[in-house]
């Protein structure tokens, strides 16, 4: 039995049924029912308790170390931070070295591991903060946090096109340019004052995956440039690109159907809810095209730029 002193200061949450761990939080803070929490973080319905609300910057932030339903969604992001600044570090001082990497090289990844590392503290820092006193200020950092998926999505891209197009210099202008156009477009839409309500969830959601499945374009274009699925490059890499796709897709589809939780609600309030699965499969999603681009890297400055027609 805890002693009288922990039992004033630990709340008792429910991890799956009939399990009951005493959590002790800094004074000033406490976890809300579904029910309790003011309307806007009200999100999922099938979370059903572990929220913090009401609380000041200084409180989010002391927040950070105590067990709610946000915990895993802020510290896989800020551990994924951690992954992308040491990748950075490792790539830019041993990595890139070995790989005679150019200057262009160099610019590549530090652009792609950058926006990586952007998107993972956006995500911190709305997860932190939602819980915030002021709705006004929880839906800024919503926005940061759109914001940011957009930029990890450019992290994505740059080096995709770069190296994807690397013998056709006009393609990959192209396609660098129309991806930079299309984040710019969905910034401006974040603008519009509807664009965070409930009502254009489901249009956020379509936004998202359109600027996601785009990549699908450059993807063919690269493969009947390279001289289709027969080419080498191709055989090596198009595998790559397909396992980017199906970590993509799957997170997209835990994080819109809001499963396993909507089977078992109140169940995983605080462990292995659709959220927390679409954070560990950005992270993966983001480290497997890292390695794919260092690995498309090598083989760029391993093999000369063939000579097949450069069609147009």
């Amino acid at each position: 039995m805890p002693s009288a002193k922990m039992q004033k200061n630990a709340q008792y949450i429910e991890l799956g049924s009939y399990q009951y761990w005493p959590v002790l939080v800094p004074r000033g803070i406490r976890l809300y029912t579904y029910e309790q929490v003011p309307g806007f973080l009200k999100e999922n319905p099938y979370i059903t308790d572990g929220y913090r609300a009401y609380l000041t910057s200084r409180l989010c932030i002391k927040s950070l170390f105590i067990l709610s339903n946000e915990t895993v969604n802020i510290w896989s992001h800020l551990l994924g931070f951690c992954l992308f600044f040491t990748l950075g570090v490792y790539d830019l001082l041993a990595v890139l070295p070995t790989l005679g990497a150019s200057r262009e090289d160099y610019v590549i990844y530090s652009i792609g591991l950058f926006c990586f590392q952007v998107c993972m503290l956006c995500s911190v820092g709305y997860h932190l903060f939602c819980c915030h006193r002021s709705e006004k200020t929880s839906r800024r950092w919503m926005a940061l946090d759109y914001a940011g998926i957009s930029i990890g999505i450019i992290g994505c891209y740059i080096p995709g096109v770069f190296y994807a197009f690397y013998c056709n210099n006009y393609w990959r202008q192209v396609y660098l340019l129309t991806v930079l156009a299309m984040m710019l477009a969905v910034f401006f839409a974040q603008i519009h004052p509807h664009y965070l309500t409930k009502k254009w969830q489901q249009l956020r959601s379509v936004i998202f995956c359109a600027v996601a499945g785009y990549g699908l374009i450059p993807t063919v274009h690269w493969i009947w440039l390279s001289g289709g699925f027969s080419a080498d490059i191709v055989q090596e890499f198009v595998f790559r690109v397909l396992v980017m796709y199906i970590l993509a897709v799957a997170a997209i589809v835990f994080y819109t159907s809001k499963v396993p939780e909507r089977y078992f609600p109140g169940q995983l309030n605080y462990l292995g809810s659709s959220h927390q699965i679409w954070h560990i499969l950005v992270v993966l999603m983001f480290y497997w095209w890292h390695q794919s681009a260092l690995s498309l890297t090598n083989h760029r400055h391993s093999h000369p730029c063939p000579d097949y027609p450069h069609h147009s």
